[in-house]
């Protein structure tokens, strides 16, 4: 099954451009403080369920040839607090998908020379940054009570150098960084070895049991080791007689599907001299498919103790885990694993069940390590729903597609990423099913919808469950300034990610606030009191109050806002944080977010231990009794929005967008302060993970100034010749419409322009920082105090009320 090959592949042979290596352009396969510890889950009953923490297997594409492979950048570890959240979820087991190449440079029959020993390995020696990342993900399984599986993620492939006769490397590099790993600049001396039985196998028996040894040595006796993922989606194996790919063959005949078996009863052997108990996960020929488990696999089931079966299978026509219209796939007129036929509601269980029924007739365990729900359309729940109902009742261990937390997964189409919203962690929604699947009822109310409205105009508000409810919940709303509610309790229906809607009618000139309460089973979880405004005129009555009219004017353009005051700790079980804190979660405070588009600011990096790498977290500051998050220390990385673009025919129309494109109508307000003269960098940035335009706020020595950069290249830089104050807040901000753009310090209009841009699709917003061309831009390395940004084009009295509001949340007055 070939999913996340082409999205993971994409983004990975970009960046080499951005991080200045050579592409060889082959297809690539791959897809993709504060915290309360939970307690121990080791009472978690029945069949194991979890997700891939995905994360550390991406380096791939420049690996040996490029400099992508630096920890929190181009791949990135699996944080403690991640198994934490999951441990107090019932996810009692996860599956660590690795990188074979970076935790076993240097295959143990190679014969290199002292020079590229030194410093690329040993024959055969583990890495040892990379095996203390590992150790660190099992020490955090055994700290939250769960397991976890060692996942070889190379698909019977490694990628290496070619060494020469006198064991060197031509164009050996060693990059400055001791945290990327050794690359050659000339990609012809990297070569891609492949699982065969031929003479001249340039991937062998020998060296799998090699590793696999290593791995049960080492990991096998800790607490929290789950077991071994021999391969990862073994997939165009040689043909007879053949050393090289099946696609890579110009003859094409038959792959020879006796290779893979064979290597895994040698691994199976090795292992079980060592390790005579853990589990031993075994995958299948044809990507692991689950129609193809007792078809395609020569010799299955294989002779050893304690084998679980692995199996992936996804709901697309064509099960590769890639596609994510449901009217689309429907239409394909195609079902893997069947033919002729579109897929319907029992897709997933009927794929399923072919591998259920072979494990069953043949007395054999079953895992369904790689499964995933797209998250745009309930008919795909529905269909997850079924399939995973009917696994688990099956006796089928569960890991969903993806977990982690590397940053393009988040807010992928298929994703076991938690998010942050309303000042808690915001479960995703491929959980709820799989809770429902094992009886767990946990879950967590949240609400969104319009903020604004005139007297007499609907507005519809959506209160919805992320997680599972064992019975109906319900939900009292009132409102405390008149209006008329479309009914006053709301019932949200057992079962996963369950929702109702309401509608509200304003009155004439409030505001309102709209009150949840509950007395049911989750009492004291319902959403935050949500403000309505229907102001005739919110400029105005900035005279009575300036937060009920910014608000207001927020409202009235679905503005998002990120203030410091709802800083936290951690997106994952965080709490407010104090001063000297790490910042890593904000939530939007304003109108911004949607139902099933929460626009969060977090900040996902690891820094467990010394080696991951020189970025830093933001950190809380309290000036003058006003929170900001500090910037200073070089190499912090900010906050970051992360959301999904457009893809036609694969995701037409995906609900976690960023609310504007480049050619939109569009504004962003910043109160910030900068402690020198020569602060320069992004203060706020919209723009594309993977290219070069942005429209974002910066400094340059202290100046503030607006930059703007289209998909054709127009540029437009406005910037100010008067630096800020050091250390005295100040609010910048810009407006930017068809023909229009203006950069504003304090109010004051100080530069303009008059461009029109090409169509620049944005899929992510970042604070305090950028990231352009899959690489970290600098940030300003200031303080923050909030951040405002939306879509459309405020005017000059409007734009006052927020500058003045900021301000005031900085403590100023402008």
């Amino acid at each position: 099954m070939q999913r996340r090959e082409f999205s993971k592949a994409a983004v990975a042979v970009a960046a080499l451009g951005g991080l200045g290596v050579a592409s060889a352009g082959r297809p690539i396969k791959t897809i993709p403080g504060g915290t309360t510890t939970p307690p121990p889950t080791t009472t978690i009953s029945g069949v194991p369920m979890g997700t891939n923490l995905s994360g550390m297997e991406w380096a791939k594409p420049g690996l040996r040839y490029g400099m992508s492979t630096a920890p929190n950048l181009n791949f990135t570890v699996p944080r403690a607090q991640d198994v934490a959240y999951l441990a107090a979820n019932g996810y009692a087991k996860n599956r660590l998908p690795i990188q074979w190449e970076l935790l076993q440079p240097m295959l143990p029959d190679t014969y290199a020379n002292a020079a590229a020993t030194a410093v690329i390995g040993s024959p055969g020696a583990f890495h040892a940054g990379y095996e203390s990342y590992i150790t660190g993900v099992l020490d955090a399984h055994a700290a939250a009570g769960t397991k976890c599986i060692i996942d070889n993620h190379n698909y019977c492939r490694y990628q290496d150098f070619k060494y020469q006769a006198d064991g060197s490397v031509i164009g050996l590099t060693v990059p400055s960084d001791p945290l990327i790993r050794p690359y050659t600049t000339d990609n012809t001396q990297v070569r891609k070895r492949i699982f065969a039985l031929a003479a001249g196998a340039t991937l062998t028996r020998a060296h799998f049991t090699d590793f696999w040894t290593r791995v049960a040595a080492k990991w096998g006796s800790h607490p929290g080791f789950g077991g071994y993922g021999l391969m990862n989606e073994p997939h165009d194996m040689p043909q007879p007689g053949g050393i090289v790919a099946w696609n890579e063959d110009a003859v094409k005949t038959a792959e020879d599907l006796t290779i893979w078996p064979a290597f895994a009863q040698a691994a199976i052997n090795a292992i079980r001299t060592i390790d005579a108990a853990n589990p031993i996960y075994v995958a299948g020929n044809l990507w692991d498919s689950a129609m193809f488990v007792g078809t395609k696999n020569p010799g299955f089931p294989l002779m050893g103790s304690n084998l679980i079966y692995e199996v992936h299978m996804y709901l697309d026509a064509y099960s590769n885990g890639a596609a994510f219209d449901y009217d689309t796939e429907v239409a394909k007129s195609y079902s893997a694993g069947f033919g002729v036929g579109s897929i319907t509601e029992s897709t997933g269980a009927d794929r399923i069940k072919i591998a259920t029924d072979w494990a069953a007739s043949n007395g054999v365990k079953l895992a369904l390590t790689e499964t995933g729900m797209p998250i745009d359309d309930l008919r795909w729940q529905a269909m997850f729903s079924r399939a995973v109902s009917y696994a688990r009742a099956a006796g089928c261990e569960i890991y969903s597609w993806m977990g982690g937390n590397h940053w393009p997964i988040r807010n992928y189409a298929i994703n076991h990423v938690p998010g942050w919203h309303q000042n808690r962690t915001l479960e995703p929604s491929v959980s709820g099913p799989m809770k429902a699947s094992a009886g767990i009822a946990k879950a967590v109310l949240f609400d969104d919808g319009p903020g604004y409205a005139l007297a007499g105009t609907p507005l519809t508000i959506t209160v919805y469950a992320r997680g599972n409810l064992a019975a109906p919940v319900s939900i009292g709303v009132s409102s405390n300034n008149g209006g008329t509610l479309s009914k006053t309790v709301l019932t949200i229906p057992a079962g996963a990610n369950g929702q109702d809607t309401f509608t509200y009618v304003p009155d004439a000139n409030r505001i309102a606030t709209l009150t949840y309460t509950s007395d049911g089973q989750l009492s004291g979880q319902v959403p935050p009191p949500r403000k309505i405004y229907s102001l005739n005129d919110p400029v105005a009555y900035a005279a009575t109050s300036l937060p009920g009219a910014a608000m207001a004017i927020l409202a009235k353009y679905n503005a998002a806002k990120w203030d410091l005051t709802d800083g936290y700790t951690d997106y994952l079980q965080g709490a407010p944080a104090a001063a000297g804190e790490p910042v890593r979660a904000i939530s939007d405070s304003g109108f911004g977010s949607s139902a099933g588009n929460a626009l969060e600011m977090i900040n996902w990096i690891n820094k467990a231990n010394g080696g991951m790498g020189t970025m830093s977290v933001p950190v809380m500051r309290v000036t003058n009794g006003k929170k900001n998050s500090d910037h200073a220390v070089y190499n912090t990385w900010g906050f970051w929005c992360k959301k999904s673009l457009k893809m036609p025919g694969i995701q037409p129309n995906p609900r976690n967008r960023v609310p504007y494109n480049l050619e939109d109508a569009h504004f962003a307000i910043a109160a910030v302060s900068v402690p020198g003269q020569y602060n320069t960098g992004v203060l706020f940035q919209a723009s594309q993970a993977e290219a070069r335009f942005t429209s974002e706020l910066n400094f340059t020595n202290s100046c503030p100034g607006a930059k703007w950069v289209d998909a054709s290249g127009q540029t437009v830089q406005l910037a100010s010749s008067t630096k800020l104050p050091v250390n005295v807040p100040s609010v910048v901000s810009f407006t930017c419409a068809p023909g229009s753009q203006k950069l504003r310090v304090n109010s004051a209009l100080v530069a303009g322009a008059s461009a029109s841009f090409s169509a620049s699709a944005f899929n992510q917003m970042l604070i305090g920082w950028g990231y352009l061309s899959y690489y970290p831009r600098d940030g300003f390395r200031g303080n923050i105090y909030a951040v405002i940004s939306g879509k459309g084009a405020p005017t000059a009295e409007e734009l006052g009320v927020l500058e003045k509001y900021l301000a005031a949340t900085a403590g100023v007055a402008i």
